[in-house]
């Protein structure tokens, strides 16, 4: 056996000595952080030879060496629950690049063809990986052809459990449990984000700031939580949802149907395995401080809103001093 190891090992070496682009790794001599060496790409099984070197092109792994994987309709199946018109010969088509970062320096997601991914957002997929416990990695999605993007979604997915295969039976069931809640939020958020899309006040990165500020705060308040009954907890729940949707200067734009849509799935999440991850709070950190700060689509509605009723409230107290001093000034 440690013979069969030295000569596999002395391959792969040689593989990338020679200057080959692509890596295929036997999973099963790999430890659990071998694979994030080199970048790894999930290219749709319904691309054509020729299709796969655009994409390649478009994810800018040409020049690298990568690890390579296939999606196909068990993925699909497998990895993207909020879409159950999947079966086993279904055909993906957008695909994922993803390359381990330094630790703490979060997820970052790029949609290199923004035009041919129509139901995910950047935002969206940063809080799906973060929600399967993804983190620290640079992510581009990229398809060539008009799609929703669930390829790419489940070659994200793929190139995890492959790459960093869970270590036992309870660790690959969290992993599904917690996958699980990250495709109920992606369902959510596409729906909410459709049937908003025309109003002005609404935006993609304030509900995706708004999730991880409830997810934050849900961890913070875990302990509480696993006190209440499933009624009491979701009420607490809803209290945190409509709280930070508020902050985020969304209020007037989710309706109540979206409110109690959010609810559930947080409180999904708070009964997940993920709640317990310290790692995914300097995660969920990361990515709200982002979204606020270079976000493109991001809202200061909070600020805007403040200082509209600021100064709505100076002009109130002058024009009231300034009819009082007038009137005293003639009585």
């Amino acid at each position: 056996m440690k013979l069969k190891k030295m000569i596999i090992g002395l391959s792969c070496l040689a593989l990338l000595v020679l200057g080959g682009k692509t890596v295929f790794a036997d999973n099963n001599e790999k430890t659990k952080d071998e694979g994030w060496d080199v970048p790894s790409v999930a290219l749709g099984n319904g691309l054509t030879q020729a299709e796969q070197e655009q994409t390649l092109d478009e994810l800018k792994a040409t020049d690298e060496s990568y690890n390579k994987f296939i999606v196909d309709g068990d993925d699909l199946v497998k990895y993207v629950t909020d879409v159950d018109s999947f079966t086993s010969d279904s055909k993906a088509y957008s695909s994922a690049y993803i390359k381990r970062t330094d630790e703490g320096s979060g997820v970052n997601v790029t949609i290199e063809t923004p035009k041919n991914i129509t139901a995910r957002t950047e935002a969206n997929y940063r809080n799906a990986a973060i929600t399967s416990g993804i983190y620290d990695a640079d992510i581009r999605i990229a398809s060539v052809r008009v799609m929703d993007g669930s390829g790419a979604l489940a070659g994200i997915y793929k190139i995890y459990d492959e790459v960093d295969p869970a270590s036992d039976q309870q660790e690959e069931q969290e992993r599904a449990e917690n996958r699980e809640v990250a495709q109920k939020e992606s369902s959510v958020v596409s729906d909410i984000s459709e049937e908003n899309q025309d109003k002005d006040d609404y935006s993609d990165d304030n509900l995706a700031v708004a999730l991880a500020n409830i997810k934050l705060e849900l961890q913070g308040i875990k302990d509480e939580l696993a006190k209440m009954n499933e009624s009491q907890a979701k009420e607490k729940v809803q209290e945190v949802v409509e709280k930070q949707i508020n902050k985020q200067g969304l209020g007037d734009v989710v309706n109540g149907d979206q409110i109690n849509s959010i609810t559930n799935v947080m409180y999904d999440f708070s009964q997940a395995p993920a709640i317990d991850d310290s790692e995914m709070k300097s995660q969920l950190t990361n990515l709200k401080d982002d979204l606020m700060s270079n976000g493109k689509d991001f809202i200061n509605n909070t600020k805007e809103k403040l200082t509209s009723d600021e100064s709505k409230s100076f002009f109130a107290g002058l024009w009231e001093q300034v009819t009082s001093f007038f009137s005293n000034l003639f009585n």
